[in-house]
């Protein structure tokens, strides 16, 4: 058994799942376990996947009886890889795509620092048009705590944790839907060393219809609640919190407008 497992979750797309697991590299040390959460039009193909698979290991394949949203998926998809024994969880959505050897670096990374449980990357965001922007996150814990106060520091599709860590912490959160990545960072953030690599590991989706655009009224409401319960009481938490009702409360082509006069992420 490999010490990597690759969490994905799926959902009506197929051959966004194989284009993912093509993008592994044929070297990679890797177990992917995919979890198909109750597909409605479209589901797994198994024989595809493993047509796409080039990595030194094996792909275990989990569905549940009907659709119960991303944290069902991605929780059973932990619990499984919990079970049998792993000692990190790196995670990817479908229509992402790795570099060839992504999983390989991060583990390096962790085995070299082992006081790290949480690391990420910067990741490019692309569409139908082409590489649209890339997000370089915050490297160093303590410019990753600053960041927390305000938004996410990490991108969900990048990281790698310790499963050791989610033996102490749990699962993700069932509480704060459409944004329970962000709780479940802090979480991490709150307890262990976290960090990000300053390179582009991942290439993630950019699209209306993802969780971020299509429910982001529901997402922004949770970011608030998070940024409540990790409230520090400086100013700047205030702040922070109006903000993010401020952006709760504004349309999102106006946010979109805002956040590029302001330089979030390097938009091509």
């Amino acid at each position: 058994m490999n010490r990597a497992a690759l969490l994905i979750p799926h959902f009506n797309n197929p051959q966004g799942l194989a284009a993912s697991l093509a993008s592994i590299g044929a070297d990679e040390c890797v177990d992917a376990v995919i979890v198909d959460d109750g597909s409605t039009r479209a589901t797994i193909d198994e024989a595809l996947c493993r047509a796409a698979w080039r990595a030194k290991g094996e792909l275990k394949f989990y569905y549940l009886p009907h659709n119960c949203g991303i944290e069902y998926a991605l929780n059973t998809g932990l619990e499984a890889i919990l079970a049998a024994g792993y000692e990190f969880v790196a995670r990817l959505d479908c229509d992402d795509l790795c570099v060839s050897d992504r999983i390989a670096r991060q583990v390096a990374f962790l085995d070299q620092y082992p006081e790290v449980y949480l690391l990420g990357s910067a990741v490019t965001f692309f569409d139908a048009s082409g590489d649209r922007f890339t997000l370089h996150q915050p490297q160093t814990h303590a410019q990753i705590v600053r960041q927390m106060h305000k938004d996410n520091a990490f991108t969900h599709p990048s990281v790698m944790f310790r499963t050791a860590g989610v033996k102490e912490i749990g699962l993700y959160p069932m509480d704060c839907q459409a944004a329970e990545d962000f709780a479940y960072f802090w979480a991490f953030v709150a307890r262990y060393q976290t960090a990000n690599l300053a390179e582009v590991l991942t290439r993630s989706e950019y699209n209306d219809s993802g969780i971020s655009m299509s429910r982001r009224r529901q997402q922004q409401a949770m970011r608030i609640k998070i940024l409540a319960r990790y409230f520090d009481w400086r100013p700047q938490s205030m702040l922070n919190i109006g903000k993010a009702a401020a952006s709760l409360a504004l349309p999102l082509s106006l946010t979109r407008k805002i956040k590029r006069l302001l330089g979030v992420g390097t938009w091509n």
